[in-house]
């Protein structure tokens, strides 16, 4: 499974390089706010505080950055190499560097669970290192550290590797159950789709510069760890098929829309009957009603993707 992901690696390396410029504070008269954790996986951090910024470095679930500012809720924050941006506040955790002891400042106890088939576990944090093991979709281990977007984890049976973040959901295991932490996930996976409503519909467009369905939720369920295939009909084949009258929010739901004999639109359901979706027929990233009008018509199925 991680065979692929050089390239990957090489592309994030290449935005980590870009500097802010003109957007640095000087380190000399910035006011610390505070101590922030990352709370999610692939976070973008950006030149400004809204979407329109450019995306220089992204962050993973519980790396540690200095917080400078924060404005209209996105924090400007300082990272360990001294560079500077802007990160969505709904995924960073701040507190008050006073009130942060040396326990405090421990990684607290997090849960990893597998988002892919046949993931390797190795030896050492990157390619070179020797597999241990393969694990399995929805397999569930424990967390210990992260490094350059790897994790090291320790499995059922005691032994300790590393797995590559992509395939990865990590999330905080103090006193959450199973359930609870998947609906928490769900809640930040739909908030984050919502910030990107009125974006641009572009035609195999998979970034906030411009989206089509299929690159919206390949966009999106990434940003939570989650390795999706590309298109429509493609992502209607993973995860498990829920009914129509099942629906949670947080699953996939398919269409065959425009005379199409295949499935060829997909958006995720939000709950209250509605879903969200880069459509093309109003040409941008909105919300629509699922159960009456053109898609009630046009439903095909859904796949359950967070379990």
């Amino acid at each position: 499974m991680d065979q692929r992901i050089g390239k990957m690696i090489f592309g994030i390396s290449v935005f980590g390089a870009t500097l802010i410029g003109s957007s640095f504070l000087n380190p000399a008269f910035a006011e610390v706010l505070g101590i922030g954790k990352v709370t999610g996986n692939y976070v973008n951090v950006r030149t400004q505080g809204s979407l329109s910024g450019n995306i220089i470095t992204r962050l993973n679930w519980n790396d540690t950055v200095t917080v400078l500012d924060k404005q209209n809720g996105w924090y400007k924050i300082k990272l360990f190499d001294g560079r500077e941006g802007w990160i969505f506040g709904e995924y960073l955790s701040v507190r008050n560097p006073s009130n942060v002891s040396r326990g405090d400042s421990e990684r607290s106890a997090s849960v990893g669970i597998v988002t892919g088939s046949y993931v390797n576990v190795r030896s050492e944090a990157g390619l070179s290192g020797r597999i241990i093991t393969q694990l399995n979709k929805n397999t569930t281990v424990t967390v210990l550290d992260n490094q350059n977007g790897w994790y090291k984890i320790k499995l059922s049976d005691g032994r300790e590797g590393w797995i590559y973040g992509e395939y990865l959901a990590v999330r905080s295991s103090s006193n959450v159950s199973r359930g609870e932490v998947d609906r928490s996930l769900a809640d930040k996976l739909i908030d984050f789709a919502k910030s990107f409503v009125g974006t641009p519909y572009v035609y195999g467009g998979s970034t906030p510069k411009g989206f089509d369905c299929s690159g919206f939720v390949y966009y999106v369920f990434r940003n939570f760890g989650f390795a999706l295939p590309r298109t429509a009909d493609e992502q209607a084949t993973v995860g498990e098929k829920v009914s129509y009258d099942s629906l949670v929010p947080g699953d996939l739901v398919f269409f065959k829309t425009l005379g199409s004999s295949v499935i060829n639109h997909v958006g995720i359901y939000i709950g209250n009957g509605e879903f969200i979706n880069s459509s093309s027929g109003r040409g941008m990233v909105m919300i629509s009603p699922l159960y009456e009008g053109y898609y009630r018509d046009h439903y095909v199925t859904a796949r359950r993707i967070i379990k």
